[in-house]
């Protein structure tokens, strides 16, 4: 059953051979997409520069505000998932439904470049979607707790006519 034998040490280099290929397709993909996302760049950037007849600089100026940009998308995006998270697990629900609020109106007011402004408004609109349905969520756990309150309150209400016999 166990130890080495022949068909073991097969079964081991069979399973090495194919680890090392699936990590150099992998690697291989990656080298491709960002070969693709810099033929991209600079294809926009050509553009900008030769036909557009925008200036060296001012493409430079772009890149270095729209890197800022998704570095801010970036950290406030983590701390909205993370504020998601607490109010999914019922953590200060309304403090962290107006933390939201806060880090929406953060990343309305980010600078971008005109380029970006359709991806910047998606990304506002995608920011309301989650405050709404947080909001939902909220008011949907309010109703459960009333719910809860009222089931009590009607089991009070259910008085026999032995309780009533008694009471007497």
């Amino acid at each position: 059953m166990g130890g080495i034998t022949t068909d073991n040490i097969i079964l081991l280099l069979i399973t090495l051979v194919l680890l090392y290929l699936v990590f150099k397709f992998i690697k291989g993909i990656i080298k491709t997409i960002i070969t693709i996302i810099l033929i991209l760049t600079l294809g926009v950037s050509a553009y900008n520069i030769f036909i557009a007849k925008k200036s060296v600089s001012d493409e430079i100026d772009r890149y270095k505000i729209d890197y800022a940009y998704f570095n801010d998308v970036k950290d406030i995006s983590s701390q909205a998932k993370q504020t998601v998270d607490d109010i999914e697990n019922n953590k200060n629900v309304n403090q962290n439904i107006n933390k939201l609020s806060e880090l929406r109106n953060k990343a309305q007011v980010l600078n971008h470049s005109s380029d970006l402004d359709a991806l910047h408004n998606r990304y506002i609109n995608t920011f309301d979607g989650i405050i709404l349905g947080c909001k939902g969520y909220s008011t949907a756990k309010q109703v459960g707790e009333q719910t809860k309150k009222i089931d009590e309150l009607k089991k009070d209400l259910d008085v026999s006519i032995k309780d009533i016999v008694s009471a007497r």
